[in-house]
This record gives structure tokens, C-alpha cells and sequence, in this order.
């Protein structure tokens, strides 16, 4: 097959993100050339480029063969042969690699197609990409390792690790019945092509059109004739990406945003984001950021015995008086990249806290217990969770089968 490298170095860094670094299959750190697509994926997903000229099965090793075409001019022609070894030329030179059987690369051979349909892209990969932020990256319960797409005439969008949560809605539809669950590292691969691609066809000439313009996305549940396993297969520009999805029965995140927040916080993100970054140091023991407000004033606290104290204030808008405290971590992983004003929502010191900003999905933290000045020693409870906000629990009525109508 004749390849120009310019094109084959353009797939081969698609697929980059789908190649596993550790594998007990080291036949995926190869890319497959084959049927006019190049492959790569690393079980929990699979990519696929669309490469015409691809006429010949065989699988090229993708680490060394991408050091190779970053260093060999984009407009040469490049061949490549297997016939014992995976043998590469062009104009100025040759290279060949050890030959690895194709039939031993796992690809399910068959799908059928479930449910499909058609969404705007940008809208569906923007909100998957944000909330994956807030997935469980552990593996003690898989449903929380993944972003959740909830079944409705709009679609909802969640995630949690049990001690925050983000949750939003898109005007898109999808016609699934149950929830899927598409694992964070997934979402990441699916971004980074997003970005990396150009649409089909010309979305419009002036800036406007360009920005009032919907770029689609195809999307099916699949499932493997040869097995059980559900797949979500998505397709744009030239990639199709089939996603493992994650099985089981996600929290219903919906029953945890606070239905009535009595108080109401308004203040921009950058003076929050640099009082806290001055106390990191102090606060890093423990992790607690304390907040106290007026109508008008925050004061920004936190302590240790080991470091010291600091404090310092910024302009706010309340409802009403009252005080939080939070995970320095999480407080700052919210507020980075934000420039705008954001609505913090308090109920009480044990309620979930909840911050919106503009069109970013709702994110839901939990407190922290703290210690406050005038309080009596004995109502801190010294243990190991004091130093930890509370996990979110998970309302009884998602587990009861009988409450779903």
C-alpha cells in the first residue's frame, strides 16, 4: 500500500490517546491497518480512522513508526509491505519492523444496531467533557467512573465521586431507555478527536454562521453479536469511535440538588480563586476553607497549628449572613479558568453547597465540619471525618426498582 505521510502521521496522532502505555495485550500497542480504516484502542475503546488507502491488513507499531514520520517530509509517498517483517520506504530511506499477526487483534466482528440517532456535537461532547471532571477515578464502584447520560425528552448529564457532583441538562434527544455510562477516560479520547477534526462539510462562510452553525454527531447503541457487552458507537468526520459502556445502576443525581437554597451568594470568580490561593499553603493540612459573609463582605480563613492563620475578605452580594466550610481542592479545581461571577447556594452547614456559572453544568460540594470561633470545643467531633467533607448519599428510592413507573 501507498500512503502519503503527511496523512498517515495526521491518523497515527488521532489515535495516539487510544493506544494504551500498559496492557496485558501488547498486540494493542500496534495500530491495524485495514478495510480502508486505521485502528487503535485499548479494550474499554476503539478508534477508527477513516485511511483509504489501507488495502493491506497488517498492524505497524505505533510509538516507533510516529518517531519515524515526524522526521520524513509530509508530502513524500510512503509504501508499506508485509512479507515477513512490516517493511517501510520512501524517497530517502527504508525502515521495517517485526511482523505481528492481525488475527490476533480484538475486534468484535459483528454489531447490531439498537437505537440511532443524530445530535449536535459540539453541544453533547461540551457537556460530556465537563462534567467527566467530577468522576470517581478509583475503582471501588465503576458506575461513578464515568459520565452518565440519563434517558428524557432533553438529556441529563451527570457525574459524581461521592463528595461532589455535576449535573446538566442539553436540549438534545436520544431515544434510550436506560442510563449510559461512558467511562471518563473515554470522554477525554472523544474531546481530544472532536477538537482535532474537521467538520464534513463547510458550516458557513462569515463568522456568525460559523457560530450559529450545529456540527452533528451520529450516534447508535450497539451490541456485540458475539457477546452481551453494550457499545455506544459515535461517528463524525471521517472517526467512528465505539465506546465499552460501563454497566450497572448510577445514583439518580438528580434527587440530590438542593430543591429550595434559602441563601444566595454572588461573587466573581478571580477574587475567590486568588484569596484562597494566598491561604493554600496553611490550608493544605486539613483542607478546610473557611467562608463567613455579611450582605456585602466574604472573609476567607484557615488555620493550622503547624503553619499558621490567615484570612482575607472580597466583595460579595448575599441574601443573608451565614458561613461554609469546603475543601480547599475542590474549591480550587472549581473556580480555575472561570472569570465571571458565580452563584454559591448555602442551605445550612451540613447541606450540599452548590456553585452555577453561566452555561457550566451545576456542581454540588459537600461541606466540611469545622471548628468555629465561639463555638464550644465539645461540638467539633474529633475523628477522622472531620477532616473530610461527607460523601454524598445516595437517595434509597434509586435502588428500589418499584419507584421507577
Amino acid at each position: 500500500m501507498q500512503v502519503q505521510v503527511l496523512k498517515l502521521r495526521e491518523g497515527m496522532k488521532l489515535l495516539e490517546l487510544a493506544i494504551p502505555k500498559k496492557t496485558t495485550l501488547p498486540v494493542l500497542h500496534n495500530v491495524l491497518l485495514k478495510d480502508g480504516k486505521a485502528i487503535a484502542g485499548n479494550l474499554e475503546v476503539f478508534v477508527f480512522i477513516d485511511l483509504p488507502e489501507a488495502d493491506t491488513e497488517c498492524l505497524i507499531p505505533h510509538k516507533p513508526v510516529m518517531q519515524l514520520l515526524k522526521y520524513v517530509h509530509g508530502n513524500e509517498m510512503l509504501t508499506i509491505e508485509a512479507n515477513g517483517e512490516i517493511a517501510f520506504s520512501w524517497a530517502g530511506g527504508k525502515s521495517s519492523y517485526p511482523l505481528v499477526k492481525a488475527d490476533g487483534y480484538p475486534l468484535s466482528p459483528e454489531l447490531e444496531v439498537k437505537i440511532e440517532g443524530t445530535m449536535d456535537g459540539n453541544t453533547l461532547i461540551a457537556a460530556l467533557t465537563s462534567i467527566s471532571e467530577y468522576c470517581a477515578t478509583g475503582e471501588e464502584r465503576p458506575v461513578l467512573s464515568g459520565a452518565i447520560i440519563f434517558p428524557g425528552e432533553t438529556l441529563d448529564i451527570a457525574a459524581g465521586d461521592g463528595f461532589r457532583m455535576a449535573y446538566q441538562t442539553i436540549s438534545e434527544s436520544f431515544p434510550i431507555e436506560e442510563p449510559l455510562i461512558i467511562p471518563f477516560r473515554t470522554v477525554k479520547i472523544l474531546n481530544s478527536l472532536w477538537q482535532h477534526t474537521k467538520p464534513d462539510v463547510a458550516l458557513g462562510d462569515s463568522l456568525v454562521e460559523l457560530v450559529m452553525s450545529k456540527r452533528h454527531i451520529d450516534v447508535a447503541l450497539v451490541e456485540a453479536k458475539d457477546s452481551e457487552a453494550k457499545l455506544l458507537r459515535v461517528c463524525f468526520s471521517g472517526v467512528t469511535v465505539l465506546i465499552k459502556l460501563i454497566e450497572g445502576n448510577p445514583p439518580n443525581f438528580k434527587q440530590l440538588i438542593p430543591k429550595d437554597i434559602p441563601n444566595k451568594i454572588q461573587f466573581f470568580s478571580g477574587d475567590l480563586e486568588l484569596a484562597i490561593k494566598r491561604l493554600q499553603a496553611i490550608a493544605g493540612g486539613d483542607g478546610i476553607v473557611k467562608l463567613t459573609w455579611t450582605n456585602d463582605t466574604m472573609t476567607v480563613s484557615a488555620s493550622s497549628k503547624e503553619v499558621g492563620k490567615m484570612e482575607g475578605t472580597l466583595p460579595i452580594q448575599a441574601d443573608t449572613p451565614d458561613r461554609v466550610a469546603i475543601n480547599v481542592k475542590y474549591l480550587l479545581e472549581y473556580l480555575a479558568g472561570k472569570d465571571g461571577m458565580i452563584t454559591m447556594g448555602v442551605t445550612d452547614l451540613s447541606s450540599p453547597v452548590s456553585f452555577r456559572y453561566r452555561a457550566s453544568p451545576l456542581v454540588i460540594v459537600m461541606p466540611m465540619k469545622a471548628h468555629w470561633d465561639g463555638e464550644e470545643p465539645e461540638a467539633v467531633e474529633e475523628s477522622e471525618e472531620a477532616e473530610e467533607p461527607e460523601a454524598v448519599e445516595e437517595p434509597e428510592a434509586v435502588e428500589e426498582p418499584e419507584a421507577v413507573e
